[in-house]
């Protein structure tokens, strides 16, 4: 059940969700009339484009860069998330409900195909939010392909990325810079690791919301293991050796062994602020990591680089990265997806606006009052570039704000369950 406070918090943020909506619908309103849509490019040759969700910022910005380029595109969604914001965007020109594939994978697969062949969809593009979807996602890509093309890794090739400890095998067969990993199916593994002078993380072998224990322990000692840690072959955990520096992400999209978009992001407490900066080592290993394996797809990477500049990949996520929305001053993204050039990667342009959530920006308010630090957080959040707002495009950030959001707030309220925080680039509750 929830706690109280999680009901108060869910309340008082409804509230303020109500209150605020007259301003935000009549923003959009206004834009919406005002301004015509977005002049359309004309491709070489336009395709139909499957993004298989409606309720994340990065699916609805890369319909939106598949739309602006001339191509149609098509949105499904699970019932769950019926009301995400991709749906009512002007870059849908149609949506679909499918059946979620962590519920029904054959389901999934079988719903999918009708969509394809009812909508004519040319090419797939997987935007999913987690492990409990991705995999299912992956696994179906072999039978899509027998209907048009799927921008995705084989499901192998899926599985050994989203593992944190087969990554860390993969790592090394390219001969990349590696932290010393192993795979924990018994808790008395830890007295055979050399624990003098260094520390350790235990952490489980994928990330997914849905999981009971998800905790990441830095160990000093074997004997610090938490006693109601589970730990079994049927439940492995992944000891890594830790690295001290500064963390980074980077998104990308790949096709056969070649990056074909690339963005780097230095990491932010809960990953919602995204600002392209240029580390040559990361571009390097990146580059050399997608080639050794011949990756296709969407794969993003978690980064620790320590003061001799060396970048060790401490996880790999195998599907779009939030990131992607550092892409938003380049026009020349959706062909990186559908038509790429041979030789050239298409980056975010210099001097582009770092990108925030505005629900999350006005969330820290209080700790910017606390420390005094207003003047400086109005001056990051006027030059910076709201992440689903655009005024060509203004309903979906109604929706997002005004519907999303306050239907998964009444329905945890109603079936009492608790959460910890809103994250605003995926339009769920953690």
């Amino acid at each position: 059940m929830a706690s109280l406070s999680a009901r108060v918090r869910g309340a008082a943020l409804l509230a303020a969700l109500v209150v605020t909506a007259p301003v935000s619908a009549l923003v959009c309103g206004v834009a919406r009339v005002v301004l015509p849509e977005r002049p359309r490019n004309e491709p070489p040759r336009a395709r139909t484009v499957l993004v298989t969700t409606a309720h994340m910022t990065k699916s609805l910005f890369l319909a939106r860069k598949f739309h602006q380029a001339g191509h149609r595109v098509v949105a499904v969604s699970i019932p769950r998330h019926r009301w995400g914001p991709l749906r009512f965007s002007r870059a849908a020109r149609a949506f679909h409900l499918v059946t979620d594939p962590a519920e029904d994978p054959r389901g999934y697969v079988r719903d999918l195909i009708a969509v394809i062949r009812a909508e004519g969809v040319d090419t797939v593009v997987p935007v999913i939010d987690e492990p409990g979807r991705a995999q299912p996602t992956s696994d179906a890509a072999p039978l899509l392909a027998e209907h048009c093309a799927v921008l995705a890794n084989d499901p192998a090739t899926h599985h050994l990325l989203n593992d944190k400890a087969s990554f860390a095998e993969l790592v090394r067969a390219a001969g990349l810079p590696h932290l010393e990993t192993r795979r924990i199916t018994d808790v008395r593994q830890l007295r055979e690791v050399d624990f003098t002078g260094r520390e350790f993380v235990l952490k489980p072998p994928e990330w997914t919301c849905m999981a009971t224990d998800h905790r990441v322990v830095v160990m000093a000692d074997p004997a610090a293991a938490p006693p109601d840690l589970a730990i079994g072959r049927d439940r492995p955990w992944v000891l890594q050796r830790r690295a001290a520096g500064r963390e980074y992400c980077a998104h990308t999209t790949c096709h056969d062994g070649r990056i074909t978009a690339y963005t780097c992001s230095e990491s932010s407490a809960l990953q919602l602020n995204y600002h392209h900066v240029e580390v040559p080592a990361i571009w390097l290993w990146a580059r050399d990591f997608v080639a050794a394996h011949r990756l296709s797809g969407q794969v993003s990477f978690d980064f620790i680089v320590g003061d001799d500049d060396v970048p060790y990949a401490i996880e790999c996520n195998p599907r779009t990265h939030s990131a992607v929305v550092a892409f938003h001053d380049s026009p020349e993204l959706a062909a990186a997806y559908l038509d790429p050039v041979p030789g050239e990667v298409v980056r975010p342009r210099p001097g582009s606006p770092p990108v925030h959530w505005l629900g999350a920006e006005l969330g820290r308010l209080p700790v910017v009052l606390r420390r005094r630090a207003l003047r400086p957080w109005l001056h990051d959040l006027l030059r910076g570039k709201d992440a689903v707002f655009d005024w060509r495009d203004p309903v979906p950030f109604l929706v997002a704000h005004h519907v999303q959001l306050p239907v998964l707030l009444l329905r945890a309220l109603a079936e009492g369950k608790r959460w910890q925080r809103v994250n605003w680039a995926t339009g769920k509750l953690v």
